[in-house]
C-alpha cells in the first residue's frame, strides 16, 4: 500500500487539528474540533461500557413502569349509572368541579326588583310548590332540591336571575291564554301542560299562575357540562318567584293544574365525552290520576305550532284519549297584540299591548268555537269575521300511537312515574380514581350518536 493511501486511511480514523486560529468568530468551530479530537482518542473500558448499559437499562425500565401505570389508569373500571344518582353521590358538578355555569341574559334583580335573594334560594322549591292538596303529590321538586342539598354545595352562590325578551313574549301570551279560562265553569275540568324551553316555560307558568296552579316537573340537576341547561330554569324561576307568590293569593276555586315541563329534556345528544347526560323524562299523572282530579280536557301548550307532542308523552296522551279525556294543542305563537287598525275598529287605545288569541280582542269567541268546547262566557254571543292573525291547527289534534324510543316503557301501567329510560339515556360513566366522566357505555369515546 502506498504512503499516500496509508495517510488517507489514518485521516479517516481520526481528527487532527491542521491549523490553530485564534479568532472570536471561529470560537464555536474550535470547540467542536476539540471535542471531536478528544472523542477520537477515547477508548472505553469494560467498566464504563457496563455502566452505560446499566444506565440505558434503567431508562428503559422506567419507561416500562410508566407505561404500565398509564395502562392501569386507562383500564381503571368505570361505573355506569344514572346521572342524577351519580350527582347525589358525588356532587352536582361531578367531573367538572370549578367549571363555570353560563347564564345568558342574567339580571341583578328579580321581577319585583329584589336583589338580595341568595339567603332564600334554599326555599325556592317550597315557594313554588302547588300548595294544593290534590296537586302536591304530582309536584316533582328534584331540580329545586339541589339548592338545599349538601351535594349541591356551591351552587347557590352561582345562581342569578335570568330574564329576556322570549320569556316576556311567553309570559304575555300565557296571560292571554289564562284569561280564556277566567270563568270558573271553563277552568274546572281543564288542565294545561306547558312544554316550552325551560326559561320560557317558567315564564309561561308565571303568566297562567293566577288561574292555574303550576306543578313543576323538572326531574334533574344542573351540571356545568349538562346536555340540559337546567341552571337556566332555576335562574328563570328565581326571577319570577315574586309573581308566583303573588298569584297564589289571587287564585280562586276551582284551581286546575298547569303541569310545567322543559322541552329541552330530550335534547339530541351525540356520543360526546365532554358532555354530561342529564336528560330526563316527563312524569305526568296517569290517566286515572287526571280523571281523579276531575279533568275532562287537556290543553298541550307549546311555543310554536307542532305536529304532535314530544316523544316521551305519546303513551300518556294515548292513555288520556282512551280514558275519554279530550286532548288538544295550542301554540303560544297563536297569541299576539292587536294591530293598530283592529284597535281603532274596536275603539280601543292604540297603545294597548295586551295579547289576544289570533291578535283580536274578540279572539276568545274563535277559540271556544274552533276547539268545540262549550263556554258559559260565550253562550248566546256571536262574532262574525275572521282573525287577523293565522293560528295553529291545534284544535284538530288527536293523540295517535306512534313508535318512539319510549313506546311501551311503563311499569305496572303507571304513566309517567313508572317510565323506563331507553338504554344509555340519562346515564354517565364515571371513574372515581380520576374523577372523570364520560358517555354511558363508551367512556371517553366519540364518533357514534345517540339522541332521545
Amino acid at each position: 500500500m502506498s504512503a499516500r493511501n496509508l495517510e488517507a486511511q489514518d485521516l479517516r480514523k481520526s481528527f487532527h487539528r491542521q491549523v490553530f486560529i485564534q479568532r472570536d468568530d471561529l470560537l464555536g468551530a474550535r470547540w467542536w474540533f476539540d471535542g471531536m479530537e478528544s472523542a477520537s482518542t477515547f477508548t472505553p473500558t469494560r467498566r464504563s461500557a457496563l455502566k452505560f448499559l446499566l444506565g440505558m437499562g434503567g431508562i428503559v425500565g422506567a419507561g416500562l413502569v410508566l407505561r404500565a401505570g398509564c395502562h392501569a389508569l386507562v383500564d381503571e373500571p368505570a361505573v355506569t349509572m344514572d346521572a342524577l344518582d351519580l350527582q347525589r353521590r358525588e356532587g352536582w358538578s361531578v367531573g367538572a368541579t370549578g367549571a363555570p355555569l353560563l347564564f345568558p341574559d342574567s339580571v341583578r334583580t328579580d321581577s319585583a326588583g329584589n336583589g338580595n335573594f341568595a339567603a332564600s334560594l334554599a326555599g325556592l322549591g317550597r315557594d313554588l310548590g302547588p300548595h294544593e292538596p290534590g296537586l302536591d303529590p304530582y309536584f316533582v321538586s328534584t331540580l329545586f332540591d339541589v339548592l338545599d342539598n349538601p351535594r349541591g354545595a356551591g351552587l347557590v352562590a352561582l345562581i342569578q336571575p335570568m330574564h329576556n325578551a322570549m320569556m316576556d313574549v311567553s309570559n304575555h301570551a300565557a296571560l292571554a291564554l289564562a284569561s280564556l279560562f277566567a270563568n270558573q265553569d271553563d277552568r274546572k275540568q281543564t288542565a294545561l301542560i306547558l312544554d316550552l324551553p325551560g326559561p320560557e316555560s317558567v315564564a309561561a307558568a308565571a303568566g297562567v299562575a293566577a288561574v292555574f296552579a303550576p306543578v313543576f316537573l323538572f326531574d334533574n340537576w344542573p351540571h356545568p357540562l349538562g346536555v340540559v341547561p337546567s341552571h337556566q330554569v332555576l335562574a328563570a324561576a328565581l326571577y319570577h318567584r315574586p309573581d308566583f307568590l303573588a298569584a297564589q293569593a289571587q287564585r280562586m276555586a276551582p284551581i286546575p293544574p298547569a303541569f310545567v315541563l322543559d322541552a329541552r329534556r330530550l335534547a339530541p345528544y351525540h356520543d360526546e365525552s365532554d358532555r354530561f347526560d342529564n336528560r330526563y323524562l316527563a312524569r305526568l299523572p296517569s290517566a286515572d290520576g287526571f280523571a281523579s282530579l276531575g279533568i275532562r280536557r287537556v290543553l298541550y301548550v307549546t311555543a310554536q305550532a307542532e305536529a304532535h307532542e314530544q316523544d316521551d308523552l305519546n303513551d300518556d296522551f294515548v292513555s288520556l284519549r282512551d280514558k275519554g279525556i279530550d286532548v288538544k294543542m295550542v301554540a303560544l305563537s297563536d297569541f299576539a297584540p292587536a294591530s293598530e287598525q283592529v284597535l281603532r275598529e274596536q275603539n280601543a287605545p292604540i297603545t294597548d299591548r295586551t295579547y289576544y288569541y289570533g291578535g283580536h280582542p274578540h279572539g276568545s269567541f274563535f277559540f271556544w268555537s274552533s276547539y268545540h268546547w262549550s263556554s258559559p262566557s260565550t253562550a248566546g254571543r256571536t262574532f262574525t269575521g275572521s282573525l287577523p292573525r293565522p293560528v295553529s291547527t291545534g284544535p284538530t289534534f288527536t293523540p295517535a300511537s306512534r313508535p318512539t324510543l319510549f313506546s311501551s316503557r311503563s311499569i305496572g301501567g303507571l304513566s309517567g312515574v313508572g317510565k323506563q329510560k331507553p338504554s344509555g339515556f340519562g346515564r354517565v360513566s364515571y371513574r372515581s380514581g380520576s374523577g372523570s366522566i364520560g358517555r354511558s357505555g363508551s367512556f371517553g369515546r366519540t364518533g357514534s350518536s345517540s339522541s332521545g
